[in-house]
């Protein structure tokens, strides 16, 4: 089972799908679902860590799941719809069903209280989908080099 989900994680999320012209809303979405879990999971891992590197990784995943969200994924749905709002709320709302599933099964799989080196390749993997703004970049470089510090602590 465990090896299916990391299986399943690095498929949604792996640079090979980028040859594409445009990653789906869905491989876009399942991006957002894996930064929103780790994120999520920050604060169970808080006493074991630096507080720095906590507040490291906690900054460059919101960055970047704010940057996917708002700046990718919402103007996506929105044009796909023609512009219908109305529509586009409709079509977000089942893409944040879609991510609470996601989340609970990693939650299953992944119950102990540290990062994963998993976590960090899979959502450096997801940069590959879009052009991301310097700012993000280089929050998101440091929060996945702050969780690479961290599972080898």
């Amino acid at each position: 089972m465990s090896r299916y989900l990391v299986f399943m994680v690095g498929l949604l999320c792996s640079p090979s799908l980028v040859w594409a012209a445009n990653p789906s809303i869905n491989e876009l979405n399942s991006c957002v679902a894996l930064v929103e879990f780790v994120d999520s999971k920050l604060d169970d891992y808080a006493k074991n860590y630096a507080e720095e590197d906590i507040r490291a990784v906690h900054t460059g995943l919101s960055s970047y799941r704010d940057y996917l969200q708002e700046e990718v994924i919402t103007p996506r749905i929105l044009n796909m719809y023609g512009g219908n709002a109305g529509q586009a709320k409709l079509m977000q709302t089942l893409f944040d069903r879609q991510k609470n599933t996601f989340a609970s099964h990693l939650n299953e799989r992944y119950s102990e209280k540290k990062l994963f080196t998993e976590y960090a390749a899979a959502i450096n993997d997801c940069t590959a989908y879009t052009r991301i703004k310097p700012e993000v970049v280089k929050k998101l470089n440091l929060a996945i080099t702050a969780m690479i510090r961290m599972q080898n602590q």
